[in-house]
């Protein structure tokens, strides 16, 4: 809705059509008049008209590095977006190869599992490889020595029969 609003400018009254509420373009007046009076009241010598002129470039300025600034802070969310992407892919990346070794170490596992598991058929029982060596080692290492016919235990250090020991 247009409004029509009546405005005071270096002196000057002016009626203006503003889709704006009053308020707001009063508000700026104010501010002109406030940065006009500032720029004629610095060099005494210009005039209102000379004023207005150096107040709209000095606005000008504003606006214009307002508009440069809005435009890098646009082009830094853009990089920081597709750097964002870029991390996502990266990472949805190295999660499906997460989950592509876990399943690969799973079925590992799974292979270990049955190339060192022994079902012994006697009581049912299932029994590791390695449980089932370090029985036979255990065994192994409290098994008697073999004896002699004479019931001598037989060493399996042997002598010779011309070595020192014997001649003795």
């Amino acid at each position: 809705m247009k409004n029509v609003v009546n405005v005071q400018l270096a002196g000057r009254a002016y009626n203006l059509n503003s889709t704006e509420p009053e308020e707001y373009t009063q508000k700026l007046a104010r501010e002109l008049n406030r940065r006009i009076a500032a720029i004629t009241n610095a060099s005494p010598s210009l005039s209102a008209l000379d004023g207005a002129l150096l107040c709209a470039l000095d606005c000008l300025d504003e606006l214009t590095k307002a508009n440069n600034n809005i435009e890098n802070i646009r082009n830094q969310i853009k990089d920081y977006v597709d750097d964002a992407g870029e991390a996502r892919i990266q990472a949805d990346e190295a999660n499906k190869e997460v989950r592509a070794l876990r399943a690969r170490v799973e079925a590992l596992q799974a292979e270990l599992k049955k190339r060192t598991t022994v079902i012994r058929y006697d009581n049912e029982k299932v029994e590791s490889a390695k449980d089932m060596l370090s029985k036979e080692i255990d065994a192994a290492i409290n098994k008697p020595l073999n004896t002699n016919s004479m019931g001598a235990q037989q060493s399996f250090f042997t002598t010779d029969p011309g070595s020192s020991a014997d001649r003795k």
